[in-house]
């Protein structure tokens, strides 16, 4: 019995990361002020039937630039598995250029 705790219980906390898509805009010459945003979803199951926490990313990035124009973006996408739900990550790293 005590195997059969210790077994499920590796299962429960082990876990993989896998990264899906990096995207690279531009980079600017002048990179003083960098900001960035994360939006995640936590899927039980597997049962996934919308994207829709993605739509939060560029309101943060916006949020942080208010004045200036965002450039030199970089967008990841990762995912962490567990044994019975998995995550989904989406992080934008940025420059806030001042007009």
């Amino acid at each position: 019995m005590n195997k059969l705790i210790i077994i499920f219980t590796l299962l429960i906390l082990s876990h993989c990361v896998s990264l899906k898509s990096v995207s690279i805009t531009p980079q600017p010459a002048n990179r003083s002020k960098k900001i960035e945003a994360e939006v995640s979803k936590f899927i039980f199951l597997a049962f996934n039937f919308n994207n829709d926490f993605v739509e939060e990313l560029p309101t943060k990035l916006i949020e942080q630039c208010k004045t200036g124009t965002i450039s030199g973006i970089v967008t990841r996408y990762e995912q962490t598995n567990y044994f019975l739900f998995h995550t989904m990550t989406v992080r934008a790293n940025a420059y806030c250029l001042e007009k």
